[in-house]
């Protein structure tokens, strides 16, 4: 008969902290939750309007990204190139710092707009970040991490779309009336 060791943390004296790195990973994910409650038609195309949401909300993602000072920012088509995902938002962060307030804004906006996240990856290190909603993913990297992973290479036939705002039309000009 094998006998099994019963022993964890609980039950030690209060006097013995037991801080592992599992402990801490898990009051980091606390903070922070890896999926939301996903309802089963997330992730549903037969929604005609979806991939019009989709594009919508990354291209909000993206503008999140660029008011958080983001640099070298990317909306990638992927609707033609892979059957899981339609789009790609890649952005640079400076510094870990950025990357996780860039990710956390973007997550809390998403929540807003009702827009369940299928997961998140990498949060913790900071050097890239993944954020899967299903039809799009955004991904925060760190200068050196997309260098080397280089994305935007890897799907370069992918059509890059405008994430931006359009310009600002002119008013129109006045009409020459006659006068009476």
């Amino acid at each position: 008969m094998v006998e099994h060791n019963t022993t964890d943390s609980r039950s030690l004296p209060a006097s013995e902290p037991v801080t592992t790195r599992r402990t801490r990973s898990l009051r980091s994910r606390e903070m922070h939750d890896i999926q939301d409650d996903v309802p089963h038609h997330a992730t549903d195309r037969r929604q005609p309007d979806r991939v019009n949401v989709a594009l919508e909300h990354a291209r909000l993602c993206a503008r999140i990204a660029d008011d958080n000072r983001a640099r070298d920012i990317l909306l990638l088509d992927l609707r033609q190139a892979t059957p899981l995902v339609d789009f790609f938002v890649i952005v640079t962060a400076a510094s870990r710092r950025q990357n996780n307030a860039i990710a956390i804004e973007i997550d809390q906006e998403m929540k807003k707009l009702g827009e369940a996240k299928l997961g998140i990856e990498g949060s913790e290190e900071g050097r890239w970040t993944l954020i899967d909603y299903g039809d799009f993913v955004v991904h925060v990297f760190s200068p050196e991490d997309r260098a080397f992973y280089a994305l935007e290479d890897i799907w370069g036939d992918a059509p890059r779309l405008d994430w931006q705002e359009p310009a600002a039309k002119s008013p129109a000009e006045p009409r020459d009336e006659p006068v009476r």
